[in-house]
């Protein structure tokens, strides 16, 4: 996973064994998928709002977001959701 030129999910090699690692900004941008994916009301939207991320990484994530669906509502429903995460920070 690549934002802005930056590798999100580190991989680690021991002996044969490739272990990828999810950091904070992957995470971040992951879940930021999975709530602007699902329905509103579900778990994935919540998350989000109860993480202390910097409007920077809710930023960041939000470009990486935009490159994994095509459709026409998905830009929308990814402000729709960035605003509710901003408006529910804890």
């Amino acid at each position: 996973m690549v934002v802005g030129g930056a590798t999100l999910a580190p991989w680690r090699r021991y002996s044969a064994l490739e272990v990828g690692f999810v950091g904070r900004r992957a995470l971040i941008a992951r879940k930021l998928f999975a709530a602007v994916d699902r329905a509103p009301s579900s778990v994935h939207e919540q998350d989000p709002a109860a993480r202390a991320q910097t409007a920077a990484e809710l930023d960041e994530a939000a470009v990486w977001v935009a490159t994994q669906d095509a459709s026409v509502d998905f830009p929308t429903r990814i402000a729709e959701v960035v605003n509710h995460v901003r408006r529910h920070a804890r």
